[in-house]
């Protein structure tokens, strides 16, 4: 049972360790995205101005464009304004950064991010196959990389198990005994730390590209469910409320609950979205979504953040993502997410060794079996 499951460990690494690696270092990176973006726009202030004003001043830098989504800063910090316009059938949107004291447009979001986040994503979510084999057909791809590497990490602690009364040793790093000693313990000790760890990342990544496909199978959709009629107003008389209004109104109905973001209607029978944080949320974002009358400022219906896929969906972000506990737990999932780089290098190492040891073993074995040249004594003239 050991050799067969050394076996695959080793062959699924071999064979799929470069694509899982590069799967789980653009991840690491993405986890740390919004740091780096602070970092590059340090730019913080107190929200001041009422939104309605940054809604005109973001529409009035890019004319002929609408502001359909703004998402407010978490702790403090800049807006993310999205704005649309139909371009011959098809929706261009801008993404801008707005100052929420002044409600001055700052300029695009991450402006280095197109150049490097967007694809550092496309190579995490897709491996850069997108444009070959389609966004869904990619996506399935990578969920299979993830199956493979929730193989590798089983396979890889049955391996390392040395057993109750051995159990220390199975931490130990050996120095003065050669290369091959050394990069082993590695291997095990950085291995079994990270284990518990990678395979959280793998279950949910795997379960972001699959379990649609999983869950239908059993007639159950990852959809967050609300109902129809929240989304449709049938009440289009006069002009709809000011985009203060319909937030303050949102705000006074709950007013624990923290507005994340606002979704604006596009077309007049369409509500407003405001997805709002309740109470404690492990995807570190909104949790409820609620959903408003523009023209009445009406509570049509909001989502319950207990609901079992609510409940699924927010704790598999939280998990992914390192949102469900702040700095700390996004630098050690940053970490963690690296090591499977380590453990790469690490096990080609010992392959390596071990391969040429067998070259030497199977060398030794041949001139071994040979067989001895018969010596034949020569005949002198004379004789």
């Amino acid at each position: 049972m050991r050799k067969l499951l050394l076996q695959i460990h080793l062959w699924i690494s071999l064979i799929l360790g470069l694509f899982i690696v590069v799967i789980c270092t653009t991840g690491s990176l993405l986890v740390i995205e919004n740091d780096v973006e602070k970092w590059m726009h340090p730019q913080l202030y107190q929200p001041t101005s009422g939104l309605q004003d940054v809604q005109h001043s973001a529409e009035q830098a890019f004319p002929g464009f609408k502001m359909d989504r703004i998402e407010l800063s978490t702790e403090d910090g800049l807006y993310q304004v999205r704005l649309s316009k139909d371009v011959n059938g098809k929706v261009s949107t801008q993404n801008v950064y707005v100052d929420p004291g002044s409600a001055h447009v700052l300029g695009p979001v991450g402006p280095n991010r197109n150049v490097f986040f967007t694809k550092v994503l496309q190579i995490h979510r897709y491996l850069l196959a997108q444009d070959v084999l389609g966004k869904a057909n990619a996506s399935i791809v990578v969920g299979f990389m993830g199956i493979g590497l929730i193989i590798i990490l089983v396979t890889g602690a049955y391996l390392w198990w040395p057993g109750l009364r051995k159990f220390a040793l199975g931490f130990r790093i050996i120095r003065n005994k050669g290369k091959l000693a050394l990069n082993l313990g590695l291997h095990k000790t950085v291995g079994i730390i990270t284990i518990p760890f990678l395979l959280v990342f793998a279950l949910t990544g795997t379960a972001y590209q699959l379990d649609k496909y999983v869950l239908g199978w059993f007639g159950l959709s990852t959809k967050i469910e609300a109902a129809a009629s929240w989304s449709k107003t049938t009440k289009m008389n006069g002009s709809p409320l000011s985009l203060d209004t319909i937030v303050q109104k949102a705000q006074e109905r709950f007013p624990n609950h923290k507005l994340v973001r606002v979704q604006l209607p596009t077309k007049p029978d369409q509500t407003y979205q405001l997805a709002m944080k309740e109470g404690y949320s492990p995807s570190g974002t909104s949790n409820v979504t609620v959903y408003e009358d523009p023209y009445t400022g009406e509570i049509l219906g909001k989502t319950n953040p207990n609901a079992p896929m609510a409940f699924y969906s927010a704790w598999k972000r939280g998990l992914h993502f390192a949102a469900w506990g702040g700095t700390p737990v996004r630098i050690g999932s940053f970490l963690m997410g690296m090591m499977p780089l380590f453990l790469m290098i690490t096990g080609l190492v010992i392959w390596q060794f071990k391969a040429k040891a067998r070259r030497r073993s199977r060398s030794s074995s041949r001139i071994k079996e040979s067989p001895p040249t018969t010596m034949v004594p020569s005949m002198s003239p004379a004789e």
